[in-house]
C-alpha cells in the first residue's frame, strides 16, 4: 500500500504538467487578443455545461480509455508499445470485416463475434514485436512505431481495393450489418455501449494489477527485468502476455469506433487515439483509475474545443497546443525525477564507500622488536 505522502507526490506529478500547460496556453490565448479565463470557462462549459455536452465528452473519452489502458499496461512492465495506433487499425478492420461478412446472426452473438475478431487480429499484430523483443531482444519501440505505418497503409489498401464499397468516393468498406451495430446508450447521442465496455476494461485491468499473480509479475518486471528473471520469472513469456493484453485493448478501441460510430471501416479514421493514449498513460502513472480520469479530462479538451472557436473566437488548435504542452512538461518532469534518482544513488554510493574506508584499519606493526 502506498503512503499518503507517496499518493500526494503522484497527484502533484500528474497535475503540475496540466497546470503549467494551461498557464502557457493562457499566454498564447492572451497574445491572440482574447481573455484566457473566459476562454477556459467557455471550454469547460461546452464540455460539461449540459446533459448533451457531458454525453459528448464521455463519447470523446471512450476510445482514449482503451488506448490509455493498452499503453499503460505495457509501460507498467517497462515495455514500450508504441504501436497501439496500428493495432487499433487492425482491430477496426477485422471488426468491420466480421460485421459485413457474417449475416443472419443474432445481435448479441454478432457483436461479440465482431469484438472478438477485433481483439484477435490486433493481438496477432502485437505478437510480432512481442516475439522479437522476448526471444531476439529486438527493441520493441522501433518495431512498433514502424508497424503503425504498415497497419495504416495495409488497411487503407484493403478499404481502397479488395473491400471497397461501391459508389463511395473515399476509401471505405461496405456498411456492417445492423445486427453488428453497438446500441446507443441515449437516443440522439453518439455515446454507445462501447463506453460501458471501456469501464469494464478499467475494472479488469485494476483487478489484474491488484489481485492476480500476473499483476505482481508485471510490476516486478517493470521495476527490474533482470532481477525478475533471476528470481525465476519467465520474463519472455510475460512480455508476450502483456503485449497480447495491450493489443487486445487497442483492438477493442478500433472495434468500438467501427461498431458504434462509423458502422464501416474508413481509411485513416483515427485522429491519433493511439498517441493520445500514450500521453494518458504517462499522465496517469500507468494506473487504470488514473487512465479513466485522464481520458475524461482529454475528452473535455476535445469536446470543449469547439466552444472555444464558436463562442470566444479562439482557434480550436489551442487544444492541440495544450496537449503538446502537457507532453512537454511531462517529459521535463520525468527528466527531473530521473536526475534526482541518479543523484540520490550516487550520493548513497559515496556514503557507502566512505563508510567502508572508515572500517578498514591499517594493522599496527611493531618495528625494532626482539629477534
Amino acid at each position: 500500500m502506498k503512503s499518503k505522502k507517496e499518493i500526494l507526490n503522484i497527484l502533484i506529478c500528474a497535475c503540475m504538467p496540466v497546470i503549467l500547460a494551461f498557464i502557457v496556453g493562457g499566454v498564447f490565448i492572451a497574445i491572440s487578443g482574447n481573455n484566457p479565463i473566459l476562454a477556459y470557462m467557455a471550454m469547460f462549459k461546452g464540455a460539461l455545461g449540459s446533459k448533451s455536452a457531458i454525453l459528448n465528452t464521455l463519447f470523446a473519452a471512450t476510445p482514449l480509455i482503451f488506448t490509455g489502458l493498452a499503453t499503460a499496461i505495457a509501460f507498467k512492465a517497462n515495455i514500450f508499445n508504441m504501436g497501439v495506433e496500428g493495432q487499433l487499425y487492425m482491430g477496426a478492420f477485422a471488426a468491420a470485416y466480421a460485421g459485413f461478412t457474417f449475416k443472419g446472426l443474432p445481435t448479441l452473438v454478432h457483436i461479440l463475434v465482431c469484438l472478438a475478431f477485433g481483439m484477435i487480429f490486433a493481438c496477432l499484430f502485437a505478437l510480432i514485436p512481442a516475439v522479437l523483443r522476448a526471444f531476439f531482444k529486438v527493441n520493441e519501440m522501433v518495431v512498433t512505431i514502424m508497424l503503425n505505418y504498415v497497419a495504416i497503409l495495409f488497411t487503407t489498401y484493403l478499404a481502397s481495393f479488395p473491400f471497397k464499397a461501391e459508389g463511395v468516393g473515399f476509401a471505405a468498406t461496405t456498411e456492417i450489418e445492423k445486427t453488428a451495430v453497438l446500441p446507443r446508450l441515449v437516443d440522439k447521442n453518439q455515446l454507445n455501449f462501447s463506453f460501458i465496455i471501456a469501464l469494464i476494461a478499467v475494472a479488469v485491468i485494476y483487478l489484474i494489477y491488484r489481485k492476480t499473480k500476473l499483476g505482481y509479475e508485471i510490476d516486478a518486471i517493470g521495476r527490474n527485468m533482470n532481477f525478475a528473471e533471476a528470481t525465476g520469472m519467465r520474463t519472455s513469456r510475460k512480455i508476450i502476455y502483456v503485449m497480447l493484453i495491450s493489443g487486445a485493448l487497442a483492438g477493442l478501441a478500433g472495434a468500438g469506433e467501427i461498431l458504434g460510430v462509423h458502422h464501416r471501416f474508413i481509411s485513416e479514421f483515427s485522429p491519433g487515439y493511439g498517441w493520445d493514449g500514450m500521453t494518458i498513460a504517462l499522465l496517469s502513472a500507468n494506473n487504470p483509475i488514473g487512465v479513466l480520469i485522464a481520458s475524461l479530462f482529454f475528452g473535455i479538451l476535445k469536446n470543449g474545443g469547439s466552444s472555444l472557436e464558436l463562442i470566444v473566437g479562439v482557434p480550436r488548435s489551442i487544444v492541440e497546443i495544450i496537449q503538446g504542452l502537457i507532453i512537454f512538461f511531462l517529459a521535463l518532469n520525468y527528466l527531473a525525477i530521473k536526475t534526482k534518482i541518479i543523484k540520490k544513488y550516487k550520493r548513497k554510493l559515496q556514503l557507502n564507500n566512505i563508510a567502508c574506508c572508515e572500517k578498514v584499519k591499517t594493522p599496527n606493526v611493531k618495528v625494532g622488536g626482539d629477534v
